[in-house]
């Protein structure tokens, strides 16, 4: 060892040190101190001018009703030129008001929620002033509600790209919608084989048991249990295709699934792209502590879909289509690597009987008793005739009292994704009235939508704000089944509502986060052998 080697002085580090803090300070004060704070006593000025304009804002968080656990709802002004100045002012009736800056509203996160837990159930105002050359000017204020009913503080959605044809980037998200904390639990990209991730599921709302599958090569379903993951393979040889869209029993540790043979078809010339067809679908039950599956109904002239439980799990929800084909062979394989459906033989099925007909395929909203003590199934009944009406349910959910149902409606089909037409309907079940939700439909579509622990919130996918890309907007539901304006869900940056070039797909609000690591939800789902599920008749 060369003992001549100079080594640096303590005083020359300390003064190293100094120099990064003197930095800091100087970045510091030039992005923040050196700002001119807003003078509150602006919005008493007497030279200010008063205005009946509304602010032009975007995402338009007006005439809202928020609750009063959730993130800041920041938003872009969409007013003045380069000079003007903005200073907005949010208040409510206790505590001190919030004062920002700039054409971007970002309210800070502590005093918001400071706000918002002061003035639960009263009113949120929003004042705004700009300064430019030709004076001060205040616009019409802004007045919101803050709700006394909380949210369920997570909700769970599929990051995709809005094609649905490709599937080469997607993630399973879970985000507080309390801050802006966001994760992938689950991204396809870290797959062996960059399969397809869908159909994320959660019993009770909860994540102490939840499913997604996989999809393309090494199929399989993810089952989440109690913190312990396993991947299953619901594709018994008696069954024509995979397990496909699921539902908990509330109670039970049981799960009703649709088994659907889908494929697409795009349209030439049609408001609407994409068309995603059943060739077959039949509905069973799977129990996971057995590993079993068995038929709940498999009929050949009826397509069921889209299971859903009554929150006291005594009845199945599901929508029905009933289709005579010409073509009798229904007996079907999965769909080949191009989407089209195959009979065992091998041979194509003549989808030009499915192209002519597509328009034919409205489904009626049914339900079927079950019994829990004995396992066993009733009689299906039709609860609406939605192919009378020459409408197509799909989407059935029951709020937790059980009084009310939520579905979407479209003029035909089973993918209400990509029809313009498709809007959300209420059907009281204590008096069998249905209505559309006019407080919340838009000229776009509006689609998936779950409800929240408490059925005071709920929230759907819209494409109402460029006719491409879903995303998500939450509603209040009070107790007399009034809705208010739907809002877009906050973001940290509102723009990223926009410069996220993914939708947001299948929305599951949940009372927890996901607390599995990734690594184990990655090793199961890159399992090229699952378990196969027996199929018991």
């Amino acid at each position: 060892m060369n003992k001549n080697k100079k080594r640096p002085s303590r005083l020359s580090l300390t003064a190293v040190g100094i120099g990064l803090i003197l930095i800091l300070l100087a970045l510091a004060f030039f992005f923040h101190i050196g700002k001119e704070k807003p003078d509150p006593e602006l919005f008493n000025a007497k030279d200010l001018e008063q205005t009946e304009k509304c602010l032009s804002i975007w995402p338009d968080y007006r005439d809202i009703e928020i609750p009063c656990n959730i993130a800041p709802i920041n938003y872009e002004i969409r007013e003045g030129d380069s000079g003007t100045r903005f200073i907005t002012r949010l208040s409510s009736e206790k505590g001190d008001p919030i004062f920002c800056e700039g054409k971007t509203v970002r309210i800070p996160e502590k005093e918001w929620k400071k706000l918002l837990a002061e003035n639960a159930g009263k009113p949120l105002k929003i004042d705004t002033v700009s300064l430019s050359e030709k004076g001060k000017t205040q616009y019409k204020t802004i007045i919101n509600k803050i709700s006394s009913d909380p949210i369920d503080p997570w909700i769970v959605y599929r990051l995709i790209e809005p094609g649905y044809e490709f599937f080469r980037e997607i993630t399973l998200n879970q985000r507080c919608v309390e801050s802006f904390r966001e994760e992938a639990f689950v991204r396809n990209t870290a797959m062996t084989e960059q399969m397809c991730v869908n159909c994320h599921s959660f019993q009770n709302r909860e994540t102490k048991r939840f499913l997604f599958h996989t999809r393309n090569k090494h199929a399989g379903t993810v089952l989440v249990e109690n913190g312990k993951a396993h991947k299953v393979d619901l594709k018994p040889n008696e069954l024509f295709s995979a397990c496909t869209y699921p539902a908990w029993h509330p109670s039970a540790n049981l799960i009703a699934f649709s088994v659907n043979s889908t494929f697409q078809a795009f349209h030439l010339i049609s408001k609407n792209r994409i068309e995603v067809m059943d060739s077959r679908s039949d509905l069973i039950l799977y129990d996971p502590q057995k590993n079993e599956i068995r038929p709940i109904l498999q009929t050949d002239e009826d397509f069921e879909t889209f299971p859903s439980w009554s929150p006291d799990g005594k009845y199945l929800y599901y929508c029905s289509a009933h289709l005579v084909l010409k073509d009798k062979n229904r007996a079907f394989q999965i769909s080949d690597e191009e989407g089209s459906p195959e009979k065992k033989d091998g041979s194509s099925l003549e989808r030009s009987e499915f192209y002519e007909r597509y328009k034919e395929f409205k489904y009626d909203l049914m339900r079927i008793p079950f019994d829990i003590a004995s396992g066993k199934f009733g009689k299906p009944e039709k609860v609406i005739d939605a192919a009378g009406m020459n409408k197509s349910i799909v989407h059935p959910r029951v709020s937790p009292d059980g009084r009310y149902l939520m579905f979407t409606m479209s003029e035909y089909g089973t993918f209400p994704i990509w029809h313009r037409e498709s809007d959300l309907y209420l059907l009281d079940l204590s008096s069998n009235k249905i209505r559309a939700l006019d407080e919340v439909n838009s000229e776009e579509s509006e689609s998936y939508h779950t409800w929240d622990s408490s059925g005071r919130w709920f929230v759907f996918s819209s494409r109402r704000d460029d006719g491409s890309y879903t995303r998500l907007y939450f509603a209040h539901f009070d107790v007399e089944g009034r809705i208010s304006r739907p809002f877009l869900l906050p973001q940290e940056h509102p723009a990223r509502n926009i410069h996220l070039m993914k939708s947001f797909n299948v929305p599951e609000i949940v009372r927890e986060p996901i607390t599995i690591p990734f690594k184990d939800l990655k090793k199961e789902a890159n399992l090229i052998f699952p378990e196969e599920a027996k199929f018991v008749k």
